[in-house]
């Protein structure tokens, strides 16, 4: 495999919520702080940054009810959205990942949050599992 398809460390967990304010309140218990927040207008979605020791959360709250993130709610209720890596060749990893018969709900990277490209493999390839794949930006 290209070095630069493999996963190189978990970028954040994602997590879908309501409101945010409500949601950061909660993790704010666990010791979690507010690193920042984002509107991906792409995606329709205003995104909390939340971090601890390491960690980081992302919560999600739609900007629109008919967003993949506004339908999930819609679905499923808050709760755990996708978990995602950093990989420090996009394309590559998702070439390497449709070459093992890995779904693409992405064949072409995206804009994400903090100006990182990101792309989304299909649950059915993940255990049911959205997970999404993280480029950092170069400096």
């Amino acid at each position: 495999m290209n070095e630069g398809a493999r996963i190189e460390g978990l970028a954040h967990v994602g997590v879908a919520v309501a409101s945010l304010d409500a949601a950061i309140a909660h993790w704010k218990k666990l010791g979690f702080r507010v690193t920042g927040t984002e509107t991906v207008e792409s995606m329709h979605v205003t995104i909390a940054f939340l971090e601890s020791r390491g960690s980081t959360i992302e919560l999600l709250e739609p900007t629109q009810a008919d967003s993949p993130v506004g339908r999930f709610l819609a679905k499923r209720g808050e709760g755990l959205h996708h978990v995602a890596f950093y990989v420090r060749d996009l394309e590559a990893a998702l070439s390497a990942a449709e070459a093992q018969g890995l779904e693409l709900i992405d064949r072409t990277p995206r804009g994400g949050s903090h100006g990182m490209k990101i792309a989304f493999l299909h649950p059915r390839s993940m255990g049911g599992a959205l997970v999404e794949l993280c480029e950092r930006r170069k400096p």
